[in-house]
């Protein structure tokens, strides 16, 4: 039996010196990350003590490196090409672990850095890095659109969030193929969820994965978004898509960038379209006009009078060509580099579809 659940938190709340004790040593970590990325050198010594040390395994034995003399390795403002991010952070009073990612293209390496952090004197520092890497193919990176709506609308006690098999089958599909994937929502910061099968593996899986969990928790803001770092943008659907992403004026312009600007690839599934009726071209007209699309269709919402407008009716007075199959069929159109799937059930194909443009894309860029 399929189990429905609407999840408003994926982590757990904590007290409120603990949420502050984890935004500090968030901070610590972007500092090591930034720092080291940009060239910040007194960024990077913030977020050392000065008696901390790295450890690595080299030739099948323990190294060990003094952090003054990793930092010495910097040159201030000088930029390297690290690209980083946070896997997540456990506090517990005056110590935490955090988990960072570090891509570096030219090298085709990714490392993982595993910090142990402790508090003194009311300062979070960095006082152990153990970290290890591997070779990978970096192909690019998507930008996921989700949404910070709970509920249908201020006055509702209905809720929502985005659609979870909407978000985690095609993250899947991308990481699996070589793509990264970030998360921007009108707010930023933590989303609710809905639709939870945890009899489902995949969607298991990945409800404990702590890499996309923070992720989920610490979306980015439009205003946070470099468009020139991504390929495609992918428009989540659930309900709450409709209510705060059509309206968000930088996350039009972030989509109108990528598909204008970078050639990329702009993609929704379900409810996710409603995020595209209003972003215009940089000529004026509206991205959907004239262009076959699909999305979940009047005759499949059950809920259209608690919506702001239904997605077909609102594609069409776009100037969309609105195709379709019949309620829950599998239905994927795909208009140059516009692509778009009805329901949940075309998740595969739509994964796969986009995936395909992807690779296409890269190919034709090398």
């Amino acid at each position: 039996m399929r189990i429905l659940a609407i999840v408003l938190c994926l982590i757990f709340s904590i007290d409120g010196k603990s949420q502050t004790d984890e935004e500090k040593v968030k901070a610590v970590l972007m500092d090591y990350i930034d720092g080291t990325a940009n060239g910040e050198i007194d960024r990077i010594e913030n977020a050392f003590h000065e008696d901390a040390n790295l450890y690595y395994v080299g030739n099948d034995s323990l190294k060990k490196r003094a952090s003054k003399k990793y930092i010495g390795y910097f040159k201030e403002g000088q930029k390297n090409g690290r690209l980083g991010h946070i896997a997540s952070i456990d506090v517990s009073n005056d110590a935490a672990v955090g988990i960072v990612k570090i891509d570096m293209p030219k090298r085709k390496r990714r490392y993982t850095d595993y910090m142990l952090l402790l508090k003194t004197r009311g300062k979070w520092e960095i006082i152990h890095k153990s970290y290890t890497w591997e070779s990978y193919e970096r192909k690019g990176k998507v930008l996921f659109v989700v949404s910070n709506a709970s509920s249908y609308g201020e006055n509702s006690n209905k809720r929502t969030g985005t659609h979870y098999e909407e978000l985690v089958q095609p993250y899947h599909n991308l990481q699996s193929s070589g793509y990264e994937v970030d998360f921007v929502s009108p707010k930023g910061g933590e989303i609710p969820v809905s639709y939870i099968n945890l009899q489902d593996p995949l969607q298991l899986q990945y409800f404990y994965d702590s890499e996309l969990q923070y992720k989920l928790k610490n979306t980015l803001k439009p205003s946070q978004v470099d468009s020139g770092n991504y390929h495609a943008v992918y428009y989540c659907g659930g309900s709450a898509a409709v209510f705060d992403v059509p309206d968000n004026v930088g996350i039009q312009d972030i989509t109108r960038r990528i598909y204008e600007e970078q050639n990329g690839i702009v993609g929704s599934i379900c409810h996710g379209a409603a995020g595209l009726v209003n972003v215009k071209l940089s000529n004026g007209k509206f991205l959907v006009e004239g262009k076959r699309i699909n999305s979940f269709t009047n005759e499949e919402e059950g809920n259209g009078k608690q919506l702001p407008f239904l997605i077909e009716t609102k594609l069409k007075e776009r100037g969309a060509i609105f195709k379709s199959s019949g309620k829950w069929q599998s239905h994927v159109e795909v208009d140059g580099s516009l692509i778009t799937g009805q329901n949940p059930s075309s998740l595969n194909a739509f994964s796969e579809k986009m995936i395909e443009l992807l690779d296409a894309l890269k190919k034709k860029s090398n």
